[in-house]
């Protein structure tokens, strides 16, 4: 059984004031090992398998898989069997949700995530979070499950900034969190298996049909 991860106030301050000041805040080492390795395993575990599947992009109708475009195999947390880290992670962003609320009055009222795998050669070309037609996604979040990760591996997070590009290793326990509508980015080209989970921050709907 896994227990609720200690994170000092002072790093969810960070982050709050870092999303408030430049849109967006890379924390090393923010998820303990333990949880960390728990996930990571269930995440190659749904892989070998075949529990993970390619991913589309677009919405709705419009979606389609290109992997060309983006290479990575996914499935929702919620879809996963039920398991300890999971809760922990959950619970772990809904803290970080209440600080960010409490810190920026954003207003975020629940979290999507799920699972992905980026196979050798897979990457995810430039682009932005948020939905053409849809504001609810907020602020995304990203944690990296990649033990003894080592340079020359690839797979790195690259955000595109108004003072230049940004590349950030996915070593295991580093969390980025952006904003969704502002942050373009891309995962580079993996040179082996890249595993993290994806997520979003999401407002409530002022309207209940927009979704």
């Amino acid at each position: 059984m896994f227990e609720f991860p200690e994170v000092s106030v002072s790093r969810y301050e960070l982050i709050a004031d870092e999303l408030a000041e430049r849109g967006w805040s890379v924390q090393d080492n923010l998820l303990p090992g333990p949880l960390v390795q728990a996930l990571a395993e269930q995440c190659r575990a749904l892989w070998q398998q075949d529990r993970l599947t390619p991913a589309a992009i677009g919405r709705g109708g419009d979606q389609a898989v290109v992997p060309e475009i983006r290479g990575d195999y996914t499935r929702w947390l919620d879809d996963c069997p039920h398991h300890a880290a999971n809760a922990t992670y959950l619970a772990l962003m809904d803290t970080l949700r209440g600080a960010l609320n409490r810190s920026l009055f954003l207003g975020l009222d629940s979290f999507e995530t799920h699972f992905a795998l980026y196979p050798p050669g897979a990457g995810y070309q430039r682009h932005l979070d948020r939905f053409q037609n849809s504001p609810l996604r907020a602020v995304s979040v990203v944690a990296y499950l990649n033990q003894h990760w080592q340079p020359g591996d690839g797979g790195e997070l690259r955000l595109h900034l108004d003072s230049g590009v940004r590349d950030f290793p996915p070593r295991a326990g580093t969390v980025a969190v952006f904003a969704s509508a502002d942050i373009e980015h891309e995962v580079l080209a993996a040179g082996k298996d890249r595993a993290s989970l994806a997520g979003w921050f999401r407002r409530r709907p002022d309207n209940p049909l927009l979704r």
